[in-house]
């Protein structure tokens, strides 16, 4: 068979296989690695059942999160946490001074009633800090 390209040498490809034999044969025999070690290394790393061993869908889960499965979830995800994180925690010395739920009255113990109340009163202070008179009924003149 001649090549395409315009060269002085015709190469068949029988020609071209023996050439490939021979140099692999020629590679075998130099090298210092011993074939069957190599394919033992091989069986090892790429085997997927040993002999005798049947797949088991339990066992490969068992065997896939044994690892991750040896630890509790909490250290887990403590480990995920860089230590220089818990550098600055400081557990304060002072005693906790005593509030009072309530700011206006301190015997009662809140000053809403209800959610409801609760937003009416908030509503009631933004209304005060913009001094808006805005309600039902009630003019919109502004407080001054």
């Amino acid at each position: 068979m001649k090549s395409s390209n315009s060269s002085s040498l015709e190469v068949s490809e029988d020609d071209a296989n023996e050439l490939r034999i021979a140099l692999l044969q020629e590679m075998e025999q130099n090298s210092p690695f011993s074939l069957d070690e190599f394919n033992e290394i091989l069986d090892k790393e790429f085997s997927v059942f040993k002999n005798g061993d049947n797949y088991s869908y339990v066992k490969d889960i068992r065997d896939a999160f044994s690892g991750s499965l040896e630890r509790s979830a909490s250290e887990r995800i403590l480990d995920t946490i860089p230590e220089h994180v818990f550098w600055d925690i400081k557990k304060p010395q002072l005693k906790e001074e005593q509030r009072f739920m309530n700011p206006y009255n301190s015997f009662r113990k809140y000053h809403v009633s209800s959610f409801f109340d609760s937003r009416e009163y908030e509503e009631y202070m933004d209304r005060r800090t913009r001094k808006n008179n805005i309600r039902d009924g009630v003019s919109t003149y502004r407080r001054y």
